[in-house]
């Protein structure tokens, strides 16, 4: 049982270290992702978040089968978790667009199955200061890279891409760094850089400190105040003030739990804390990380409202889990970005997946702060639940004001988080799980069923961005062993529109667009709700036939699902004009024709 128990906490380390490093692609916006294709882009660029599911599942999947495991205090946030995912199941049904909502929920799923591996065999402090190492070490060089592109990293890779970067071939959130001048680390970007360093901060200072108890006591407080000084300097340098916000919220529940019974001590910390973090904000402010701007305020009103008119049209199950960008055009009323997550896990998890699921996770994430601050003040003097309780304090408010629980880098540790909580409660008795034998068999095989499951769904969606990428390369010297390659991709893919639109580009470079037309109809298929297929479908119809009715048509479904669009809006008018003009050949098109023929 030991060396099961030592696999399973390295484990969870394991992925507390590789998860904010090379996992910061957001899940809502993984299917658009492009896999490295050369060790310099799998040093530098994300990894696909499928790599990271599948590592999860393989290896930890199989806890059930520990006939010696112990028991876990089954409670209410014990089963919250399960509860959670099931209201996510629930509403796959009726999603609108299918491959974003399995990528989400697969995400969920690891993160429901970390939580229940932390339960069970998180029971000790040395297993605690394990994650906690993987969590500071992964900080270190998230906070390394977040100032080297500070103290010039960002203009040097501007310059580079601006010369050598084929901007078609290279990763999303790689160009999305390119447009700021905020850190982002090894994350997608700036705000999320804030969250996971929320979350990160006091378990770092924790595992210094325990890795330091047999210093010179000058050296360790040093230590600990060089740690906490970088991350502080690295979260002003994101210029996220939702970031500072949660930060502010995190100190002050560790400080509560520091000091739970003296009342003057805590007031004057907490009072000391307030005056702390308000002269840095200052400083930030004053050096320009951190500024008092509406455009970003406004737009989070705009995704919000969208994100409850969705949640209005849609109580029950929502529209998927991670599909509030597909639709959320159609609702928004200020000409923001499309944006592709609601920027508050709380109401996006209401608008994707119904009042249910809302319910689910809002009464998740209340009972682990509760229960981490309860646990903090029963261990009295224990660094970790202290550090436990503020991360995930920090992590519940930063999820108002941000996409935390869509982005792997961050999600998942929270969740390794979330069941240390739970791991580190009193059992109410320590007997080990006997099973019967049938039962046990009966577990194993639920496991296989979901391992193959997992690993056919993660293994072909891998196959597919790689065959996906050989398109790309192949696009400039050979189209059509492109369009090949794109069609196999698509294949192993039904359900991905951005690999089905991929085979259409193809499809125009060799020359054929009636494949090209119908690919981008099977897009449009899997994503019905995305106004962006819509218009391509236009353009294409266009090039190819001219302006005619279908054109029309097309043109008009785009602006109807994002109206505050204004390229769709003018390339409609023109159109109308255009046939306004020509009457007689919109008259002989050939959707007229069939028209006239069928009356």
């Amino acid at each position: 049982m030991k060396r099961l128990k030592n696999w399973f906490v390295f484990g969870l380390a394991t992925v507390a270290f590789l998860a904010p490093l090379k996992f910061g692609t957001p899940v809502i916006i993984q299917a658009s992702a492009v896999m490295p294709r050369d060790s310099f882009e799998w040093l530098h660029f994300s990894w696909p978040n499928e790599l990271v599911i599948l590592f999860i599942f393989a290896d930890f999947i199989w806890l059930v089968l520990d006939r010696d495991r112990m028991l876990a205090r089954v409670d209410l946030l014990f089963t919250l978790p399960l509860f959670f995912l099931l209201t996510q199941a629930l509403a796959v049904p009726d999603t609108i667009c299918p491959q974003t909502t399995i990528n989400t929920l697969m995400l969920f799923a690891a993160g429901v199955l970390l939580f229940y591996v932390g339960a069970w065999y998180v029971r000790d402090g040395a297993a605690t200061a394990q994650i906690f190492g993987g969590l500071a070490l992964a900080t270190l060089f998230v906070c390394l890279l977040a100032m080297r592109q500070h103290f010039g990293g960002l203009a040097d890779s501007r310059a580079y891409a601006a010369l050598y970067v084929d901007t078609a071939h290279v990763p999303r959130d790689f160009l999305l760094r390119m447009t700021s001048n905020r850190v982002f680390g090894s994350l997608v970007y700036p705000n999320a850089l804030a969250g996971f360093l929320v979350v990160a901060f006091a378990p770092t200072l924790v595992w210094i400190w325990v890795r330091a108890r047999g210093w010179d006591a000058r050296v360790k407080w040093i230590a600990l105040a060089f740690a906490g000084g970088v991350m502080l300097f690295c979260l002003v340098l994101t210029g996220s003030r939702g970031g500072f916000v949660a930060f502010g919220v995190m100190s002050l529940a560790v400080f509560l739990c520091w000091f739970p019974e003296n009342g003057r001590r805590t007031t004057l910390l907490v009072v000391g804390l307030v005056v702390a973090l308000v002269v840095v904000f200052l400083v930030g402010q004053r050096a320009g990380f951190l500024q008092f701007g509406t455009t970003s305020l406004e737009s989070r009103m705009d995704y919000w409202r969208g994100a409850i008119a969705i949640a209005r049209d849609h109580p029950w199950v929502g529209t998927g889990p991670g599909t509030f960008g597909s639709i959320y055009p159609k609702y928004k009323t200020a000409p923001t970005e499309e944006a592709q997550a609601v920027h508050n896990s709380f109401l996006q998890m209401w608008s994707d997946s119904g009042v249910l699921a809302f319910v689910a996770f809002a009464l998740l994430w209340i009972v682990a702060v509760w229960n981490s601050f309860r646990l903090a003040r029963q261990r009295v003097g224990d660094a970790a639940a202290m550090a436990v309780c503020g991360a995930l304090a920090g992590w519940t408010v930063h999820a108002l004001v941000d996409f935390d629980l869509y982005a792997p880098g961050v999600a998942l540790p929270a969740f390794i988080l979330l069941g240390t909580v739970q791991g580190l409660k009193e059992l109410p008795r320590t007997d080990s799980v006997t099973p019967r034998r049938r039962e046990n068999w009966l577990v194993g095989a639920t496991c296989v069923v979901v391992l193959v499951a997992v690993l056919w769904t993660e293994g072909r969606a891998l196959t597919a961005d790689y065959l996906h990428g050989q398109a790309q390369e192949l696009a400039a010297v050979s189209p059509l062993e492109a369009l090949d390659a794109a069609k196999q991709a698509a294949d192993l893919a039904p359900w991905n529109s951005r690999l089905r639109s991929g085979v259409g580009d193809m499809a125009f470079l060799a020359g054929k667009p009636d494949v090209a037309i119908a690919a981008y109809r099977d897009a449009i298929q899997g994503d019905p709700y995305r106004a962006s297929g819509w218009w391509r479908l236009a353009e294409a119809e266009n090039a190819t036939h001219g302006i005619d009715a279908e054109v029309l048509r097309l043109l008009r479904k785009a602006v109807e699902l994002n109206p505050t669009n204004t390229r769709y809006n003018r390339a409609l008018a023109a159109a109308e004009e255009s046939v306004r003009q020509s009457r007689p050949a919109l008259l002989e098109s050939k959707p007229a024709k069939e028209a006239g023929s069928s009356k």
